[in-house]
């Protein structure tokens, strides 16, 4: 079987916009920055409906943002939120539509819910600024014909937004992952503690292709290391992992252990929401005999 894959072009005659394909697919992704949106309403293509992706860095915290939207029209959506004072964040922009403007309204909008359903399980680092989902997943509105030309669509986004490096799902299915666990790196914890094991209880995490893993079953500090942490990117997403419920009380004072493998895009990250507090990832994890994750990478 012939490999897939993306042809890229660069839009001279529109600033230099992105124009990707994939092999044996009938959609466009077009790959911008906030300087393009003028160019979109000359692209006949982009007065159909499509769904795309905002991205940027919000003002007030700092954090990385993202935004999925879906339209009947394209160019004019855009004009719409280049405008609108609450999405002055974005900066980038992937836009998917066909080529042959078949893709419908009830398509586009079956394929925004599916996309905030699988940001809201993976993307710990990016945080979603949707506040309303689209239903139409759940409306079962969608013919069986209907359904698989929007999942077949659905795939070669995904193929899209992860070769190119524009947006990491980690998790594109409900299956649990098989990690390669000959490399684990551990990070202590504040103070050293003991299990009733009579070992130092430890964070696991591995390097995955998209990132890394915090490893079900590891120890994560349950109060606050230093009060200026609340001020600090990490914050936020140690905040929603614990409201996720992704943590449970483990049997050592002022510990807890994560209920499930959760993936992060940087390795500070991680080691963040272990010590509840901001630290230097690439030091700090380590595999058993010392070599921290930045001397492992290096080589």
């Amino acid at each position: 079987m012939a490999n897939d894959f993306i042809q890229l072009l660069i839009m001279q005659e529109h600033q230099n916009l992105k124009l990707a394909e994939a092999s044996n697919w009938d959609g466009v992704a077009y790959i911008g920055k906030r300087k393009h949106v003028s160019s979109l309403s000359k692209i006949e293509q982009l007065r159909n409906p499509g769904i795309y992706f905002l991205l940027g860095e919000n003002n007030t915290t700092g954090e990385k943002t993202l935004y999925i939207g879906e339209t009947e029209n394209i160019a004019n959506r855009f004009q719409t939120h280049s405008c609108d004072k609450k999405k002055e964040w974005f900066e980038d922009f992937i836009i998917f539509t066909s080529k042959k403007g078949d893709l419908n309204k009830a398509h586009v909008k079956y394929l925004e819910a599916v996309f905030i359903e699988l940001a809201k399980e993976n993307l710990t680092t990016i945080n979603l600024d949707n506040s309303v989902n689209s239903n139409c997943k759940k409306d079962g509105k969608l013919q069986a014909f209907d359904l698989a030309k929007a999942e077949g669509f659905k795939e070669k986004m995904l193929f899209i937004l992860n070769n190119l490096n524009l947006i990491d799902f980690v998790k594109t299915n409900k299956e649990k992952q098989d990690f390669k666990l000959k490399n684990i790196f551990y990070l202590a914890l504040t103070k050293n503690r003991i299990d009733k094991n009579g070992e130092i209880v430890k964070a696991k995490m591995v390097i995955t292709d998209n990132g890394y893993m915090l490893l079900k079953g590891s120890y994560v500090e349950s109060e606050e290391r230093a009060p200026s942490f609340k001020k600090h990117i990490y914050y936020k997403i140690r905040t929603k992992l614990e409201n996720d419920n992704l943590f449970i009380k483990s049997d050592i004072d002022g510990l807890w252990v994560t209920k499930e493998d959760i993936p992060f895009k940087a390795c500070s990250a991680a080691a963040a929401v272990v010590k509840n507090r901001a630290t230097n990832g690439r030091a700090e994890w380590k595999l058993a005999d010392g070599t921290t994750l930045d001397e492992f990478e290096r080589k």
